[in-house]
């Protein structure tokens, strides 16, 4: 028999993944999986989880949000490529970016037998510094929304509780003095608010980028920091239009950033919805087709 690692937070989105779990490792004992089932306890855990257990398993299926994900890749990207199991994902988080931008059912029913049954997908990954995401990096404004409202706060409240975050944080806009390397150059400016991606959603926002998961590039959005009411007018339709190319923004690709603070103030970072640290430098590299999933 196949061995099958099953990974679940039960905390992510409404917790209501709890009530699937039996129904899960029955199907898959009955598609000759033999399981292992851990719920997650803390943060990290499901990467600790994996490193412990190198070569063991064929599969692991991550029942979670993006950030259980991005743990799990954490723990695969800590292996030889050759040990690393095919992923199985079911979306159950608050918003599920990188679900939506693959594709990937939301429905559980659907998901589970997917995460098995589905074709093997090979996808580019992010190098953060010494961490990895799946697929965004991002810095600034709203970026911290996705995990500062509390966890019953965002299940009572749903979508509702991050645009309530985002108001607040209108209110206290910060800026950035950065230096940004890239492959085709360096910018120098000030900064409100930057996206790393290879997803086609970030943030809940379909198609606001056209990305590909499996070119070895990954997309860049830097928003300048406004003077007036008429560039933040403008910064804030080009973002509802989805219109990238404007004099407040830049908007390129590339294999390798390098961001550094000219005033040397840490930059609060987010790696697929939760937070990835405080640093005045910042180094992002793609890892080409490092892990694959079944879709």
């Amino acid at each position: 028999m196949k061995k099958l690692l099953l990974l679940v937070n039960t905390h992510s989105g409404r917790g209501d993944i709890q009530g699937m779990i039996g129904s899960i490792i029955d199907y898959y004992n009955k598609n000759d999986f033999e399981v292992t089932v851990y719920i997650t306890q803390r943060r990290a855990h499901a990467t600790d989880i994996l490193l412990k257990n190198k070569g063991v398993y064929n599969n692991v299926v991550c029942c979670g949000g993006d950030g259980t994900l991005n743990e799990v890749i954490t723990g695969l990207m800590g292996m030889e490529k050759d040990q690393r199991p095919i992923i199985g994902y079911i979306p159950c988080g608050s918003t599920n970016d990188f679900a939506t931008g693959l594709g990937i059912k939301t429905s559980y029913t659907e998901a589970y037998k997917l995460a098995v049954d589905g074709k093997p997908f090979p996808i580019d990954i992010g190098k953060f510094n010494d961490s990895y995401f799946s697929y965004v990096a991002a810095f600034g404004m709203f970026t911290s929304i996705s995990y500062e409202p509390p966890q019953i706060y965002k299940n009572l409240l749903g979508y509702q509780a991050y645009v309530i975050e985002g108001i607040k944080q209108i209110s206290k806009m910060e800026s950035y003095n950065l230096r940004i390397s890239y492959d085709d150059g360096i910018i120098e400016d000030e900064f409100i608010l930057g996206i790393i991606s290879n997803s086609n959603t970030v943030a809940g926002i379909k198609n606001l980028f056209k990305n590909d998961i499996q070119d070895g590039l990954f997309e860049v959005v830097l928003i300048k920091k406004p003077s007036n009411i008429a560039n933040l007018s403008t910064i804030i339709t080009a973002l509802a239009e989805k219109k990238l190319d404007n004099p407040m923004m830049y908007h390129f690709k590339s294999r390798n950033f390098v961001f550094e603070s000219l005033d040397n103030n840490g930059i609060k970072w987010t790696l697929d919805g939760e937070f990835g640290g405080v640093f005045t430098s910042a180094e992002i590299d793609v890892c080409p087709l490092e892990v694959t999933l079944n879709i």
